[in-house]
């Protein structure tokens, strides 16, 4: 693939659409004054008061030989993985951990390498090693494949939230990008066309040997690692559905549209997979694991298709929230419910995943405080910036009016806001991100107009779940404050 990122002319579009509103510089404030949050609803207040505490103890000040860095592993290994570190990056950059997010990213694209057949390291230590429990040499180590596409899409949330056009430009994430969309693809024999009639065991050692994990475990399918016989997850699908989608959003805002059309063509082509193939009409929910005599099995996976955002049906979105709400999941799967249930318009059952999250078993694994700061904030309070259109959305999933939910300075861009929600009809919004932005106020429900500072303003409205949510545009200077409401 061409190096988009390093032609002029793109670096020209990514000036004009990035960033075109003046931006001022903003002192950053110390993590204990970053996204302090507040409610009427105590037991919200003290699980998300719980999940900072949590969070921050795991948090490294860059004293460790890797830099900064927090603990997105098992707390003993003193390190971070592919999966982990993109699955808490959003609570991570919400907790004001924006260089520690892009020095371990920075981490995982600068490793990728040819000897390791286009994998980087599943996991680095706080030494700038790869971890032992997972690494013996460049032939001999642990890895699920769909690691490299979880990564290229939370750098391009990472770039949404900060507007870091690091994320985009910079030669070892671009380095990382083409390798993992096109040798990677390619030597894992993961194209559409391929994909589900690749072998169970590629690119082993000479002296391969079915009981050595680091053998039988490198380039694994699935990020299920205990399932006999798989050749494919679903979750692998979805997430290269996730990671081709984000890349054609990067080169879309870097003005490479022959890039963009051809991610989003591959996109469509993996979740079309998901949707003709993976979709058991008779039983009406998704199989998730495929294996090597060509058969489908039942098991773990469906949540990752809520997080990669892979179902494209209503119908079957609905059943497999349904299918997810009547089972019982590790704390793996259920640190990210609360976001993702908000996201779906699942109110009453995110609400109820995030206040229990704190006591559940191996609450102390660092993906679940993470996932709780990331339901409180992007979930709860609707909290969505896009530095790619100037904008961040509010939506208050509140579902009690008489409550009252706050929290001020978030990092955002190259600043901070301060939301307050009361119920779910008033919204205060305050804009500190060094720039003038669009506030996109969203409330929950069939409006035709939303009123802010005096002002009537026109809404869309989207379908979400049962209900509606009705949306406005309002421009907001930098260092101006609006309650807007329905």
């Amino acid at each position: 693939m061409k190096n988009m990122f390093l032609i002029g002319t793109s670096a020209l579009l990514l000036s004009a659409c990035v960033g075109s509103s003046t931006k001022k510089s903003i002192e950053k404030l110390p993590l204990e004054q970053t996204s302090v949050f507040a409610s009427t609803d105590k037991n919200l207040e003290n699980a998300y008061n719980w999940a900072k505490k949590m969070a921050l103890s795991y948090v490294h000040d860059g004293s460790d030989p890797v830099g900064y860095w927090y603990e997105a592993a098992l707390p003993q290994r003193e390190a971070f993985c592919m999966r982990d570190v993109s699955h808490q990056s959003v609570g991570a950059q919400i907790l004001g951990l924006a260089e520690h997010n892009k020095n371990m990213f920075g981490k995982f694209a600068k490793n990728i390498s040819e000897s390791k057949d286009w994998c980087t390291y599943w996991e680095i230590n706080r030494y700038d090693k790869p971890a032992p429990a997972d690494y013996a040499n460049d032939k001999e180590f642990w890895y699920n494949l769909n690691a490299n596409f979880d990564v290229i899409q939370a750098c391009w949330k990472m770039y949404e939230w900060t507007g870091d056009k690091d994320y985009l430009t910079d030669s070892c994430f671009v380095n990382f990008y083409d390798k993992s969309l096109n040798e990677y693809v390619k030597h894992w024999r993961l194209e559409p066309e391929n994909i589900m009639d690749r072998p169970r065991y590629m690119h082993q050692p000479d002296n391969f040997d079915l009981n050595n994990n680091f053998h039988t475990c490198r380039g694994l399918a699935s990020y299920v690692e205990n399932f006999r016989g798989l050749t494919l997850g679903v979750d692998l699908l979805a997430s290269m559905y996730a990671g081709y989608k984000a890349h054609a959003q990067m080169a879309a805002i870097c003005g490479d549209s022959v890039t963009a059309r051809n991610d989003l063509k591959k996109a469509d082509a993996y979740q079309n997979i998901i949707e003709d193939k993976w979709w058991d009409e008779e039983h009406q929910y998704y199989q998730t694991f495929w294996t090597e005599d060509k058969t489908f099995h039942r098991g773990e996976g469906v949540p990752v298709l809520l997080w990669f955002n892979a179902i494209k049906d209503d119908f079957r979105l609905k059943a497999s929230i349904n299918d997810i709400l009547s089972k019982e999941w590790n704390v793996e799967n259920l640190s990210h419910f609360p976001e993702m249930l908000y996201r779906f318009g699942y109110d009453e059952e995110a609400y109820k995943y995030l206040v229990t999250l704190p006591s559940v078993n191996r609450c102390e694994y660092p993906e679940v405080s993470y996932g709780v700061i990331e339901g409180c904030i992007g979930g709860l309070m609707g909290i969505n910036p896009s530095s790619s259109n100037n904008t961040i959305t509010t939506c208050s999933h509140l579902t009690d009016n008489g409550v009252e939910v706050e929290v001020k300075n978030v990092p955002v861009f190259n600043g901070y806001i301060t939301v307050k929600h009361i119920g779910n009809k008033i919204t205060v919004f305050e804009n500190n991100t060094g720039r003038d932005i669009i506030w996109n106020a969203s409330f929950i429900g069939n409006c035709q107009s939303i009123n802010a500072g005096g002002k009537v303003y026109k809404t869309t409205v989207k379908k979400l779940n049962d209900n509606h949510v009705s949306s406005a545009c309002i421009n907001l200077k930098n260092g101006e404050s609006l309650t807007a409401g329905v």
